[in-house]
């Protein structure tokens, strides 16, 4: 009788090692249609530290962050690449992580506060230097895909931050050094010839102005000869205006419409494309020109994905899905 039981049970475990074998099988298998995904919505820089050299104050609230000690830069790439087993074994396919590229506000560790689109920001970077953001992004995508879990970039199209843009409108100078991060007036070097040499000296509404007056009109004349930015400025959820107006004091909104501004994003996160992420969340997609978002971004971003399906998981095609906010309150029920 213990030999015939000792005999289930064996037969038992290799059925449950089998039916793991399998369901590890199904996790990986060619999946090609998201709706077959599981997604795990994170903000990067509060998920999970994995390397604490590198970890950031924001530059606003500092003593709070000091005193609770939780540095509002402090998850990042590594983090996730040290929990990639345990979202897997939640039961999760896909992650959707924040905005990666290099941002500039009080409170930027959200990701959603651009000023310079072409770049990883630093403050992902590994502490020891041997890695930048962007390596540690690229490594992040891979070691996922190894481990059958897609990576969704979320990206935004609609606005920057206030600092200006690297490209569009270079305002500052990026030290990008980790030990600068924390200090604002170390890390961000003014253009003086714009801002002005007593940039540094002047009260935090003035600065304000100074940056935002050079992207949009809001000193009485327009000082930004190409267009880059829309100048309008009163915002209303109920009417076409909120394709350009400013949604909010650190949300600068970008005219799109501007070929030269449509054609410069695609560029630079056709390189996201080509590191291969899976697919794209698109920020504020309501607020964008339905012209631009629908003749211009998604061909030309589902092309490129088409050109480097090779770089992404299972070579499934490149998938999109975008952010709609819309109100309730004058909707009637009946």
């Amino acid at each position: 009788m213990k030999k015939l039981a000792a005999k289930l049970w064996a037969v038992l475990m290799l059925m449950l090692v089998s039916m793991q074998t399998m369901a590890t099988d199904t996790f990986t298998s060619n999946r090609t249609d998201f709706r077959d995904e599981s997604i795990y919505f994170m903000m990067t820089t509060r998920f999970y530290d994995g390397d604490t050299g590198n970890n950031v104050l924001c530059w606003d609230n500092q003593s709070e962050q000091i005193k609770t000690k939780d540095p509002c830069w402090r998850g990042d790439f590594q983090g996730v690449i040290d929990k990639l087993d345990y979202i897997k074994a939640l039961g999760f396919t896909a992650i959707w992580i924040t905005p990666v590229v290099q941002n500039a506000s009080g409170y930027d560790y959200h990701g959603y506060h651009a000023m310079d689109f072409q770049h990883v920001d630093c403050r992902y970077q590994s502490s020891d230097g041997s890695k930048d953001g962007d390596a540690m992004f690229q490594e992040l995508i891979d070691k996922a895909h190894k481990k059958g879990i897609k990576i969704i970039l979320d990206i935004v199209l609609n606005h920057t931050g206030n600092f200006g843009e690297q490209t569009l409108c270079k305002e500052f100078d990026r030290n990008t050094d980790l030990e600068t991060q924390a200090l604002i007036n170390a890390c961000m070097i003014p253009n003086e010839e714009k801002l002005g040499s007593d940039y540094l000296t002047s009260v935090p509404y003035e600065q304000y102005q100074r940056r935002l007056g050079l992207l949009k009109n809001v000193r009485g004349k327009n000082e930004d000869v190409h267009n880059y930015w829309h100048h309008f400025g009163d915002f209303n959820w109920d009417y076409p205006n909120r394709w350009w107006a400013q949604i909010a004091g650190d949300c600068v909104d970008l005219n799109t419409e501007n070929d030269y501004v449509a054609d410069y994003l695609v560029k630079c996160y056709g390189s996201f494309i080509k590191m291969g992420v899976d697919g794209f969340r698109i920020d504020t997609s309501g607020h964008i020109s339905r012209l631009t978002f629908c003749k211009q971004f998604i061909p030309q971003f589902t092309a490129l994905g088409e050109q480097y399906k090779n770089k992404r998981l299972n070579q499934a095609p490149f998938f999109m899905y975008g952010e709609v906010c819309a109100r309730y309150s004058d909707v009637t029920y009946r």
